[in-house]
């Protein structure tokens, strides 16, 4: 069985890249993004992954793709306001390997910074304000991930408005880590997530259950969650994905000398996938379309 995972990040060495190799060789940003690329082809190369979907920045997209355009796809977030938007979108669609385009409709990236802010919807989404980006991923074919959190049903709108446009929710619409523990239900959002099951141009990424399970492996405490899910979609519109490095490493903490540190919670890139692969709760035909089906049919990425 083909296995796709759909959504890994550029991984890090982890310390000095500079003392690990001889003196007298280069190290420019050039090389580290290849010695990334590396790390990227050697992990899922160890856990028995067929190709990964990269979400990095454009010079690893484009290096990763080059170097293993038979291995990895890429995606990329884009600003919604940005008055170059469309030239963007149409230079990003016309390079090989690039997939789909990303946005993101909270302030998460304030959340590492501020850990006694709040997860908030930014208002500009709920006032239509990404129309011009969901109107100019749909002309140029680009698929659009959302990275919504808690949020992620109120795309509702926007799936309604754009119905030739592929819109893939990341993370089942919920929020899974941030940088202070996550209180109460961490399950609380899904219900608005399976109301977007109406609209069929609208999949689910099955990504980073184990952070929000509460038992070890193989976290049988997120099936009933995850059998909702396949339920309300049905497997052909759901795709599992890894986030193997946000898995391991996060990003609570910056890139200093010593790279970035494991995560106090971490887990393997293997019990990311096999929690799934070798659970008896589901049968063969639904794992190809979760593992490989729908990351192909949404992304339109032809089987090699």
């Amino acid at each position: 069985m083909e296995i796709i995972d759909a959504q890994i990040h550029e991984p890090h060495i982890g310390g000095s890249l500079r003392a690990r190799v001889p003196e007298d060789i280069e190290i420019t940003p050039e090389v580290e993004t290849w010695v990334n690329v590396e790390l990227a082809r050697e992990a899922i190369d160890s856990v028995g992954i067929d190709r990964a979907i990269v979400y990095a920045r454009q010079e690893f997209n484009e290096a990763a793709v080059a170097r293993y355009p038979e291995l990895f796809a890429a995606v990329a977030v884009f600003d919604y306001a940005a008055t170059d938007l469309e030239e963007q979108l149409a230079a990003f669609a016309a390079k090989p390997g690039m997939v789909a385009c990303r946005t993101l409709l909270t302030n998460y990236s304030q959340i590492w910074r501020d850990p006694d802010a709040t997860l908030e919807l930014n208002p500009d989404f709920r006032a239509g304000r990404y129309d011009r980006y969901f109107e100019l991923a749909e002309r140029y074919r680009l698929p659009i991930f959302i990275g919504g959190h808690d949020h992620g049903a109120e795309v509702a709108p926007y799936a309604e408005r754009h119905p030739d446009l592929t819109i893939i929710i990341d993370h089942f619409g919920i929020t899974q880590s941030l940088a202070h523990p996550i209180e109460g239900d961490r399950w609380r959002a899904l219900p608005r997530l399976l109301e977007l099951a109406r609209y069929p141009n609208v999949y689910v990424k099955l990504c980073g259950a184990p952070l929000v399970s509460r038992e070890p492996y193989p976290y049988r405490d997120v099936w009933p969650h995850l059998h909702a899910i396949l339920k309300a979609f049905g497997p052909e519109r759901c795709m599992w994905a890894s986030d193997f490095t946000r898995q391991r490493w996060g990003t609570s903490t910056p890139p200093d000398e010593t790279g970035f540190p494991p995560r106090r919670d971490w887990i393997s890139y293997a019990k990311g996938l096999h929690y799934l692969l070798d659970s008896d709760e589901i049968g063969p035909g639904d794992k190809q379309e979760i593992f490989a089906g729908a990351v192909r049919r949404a992304l339109r990425w032809p089987a090699a």
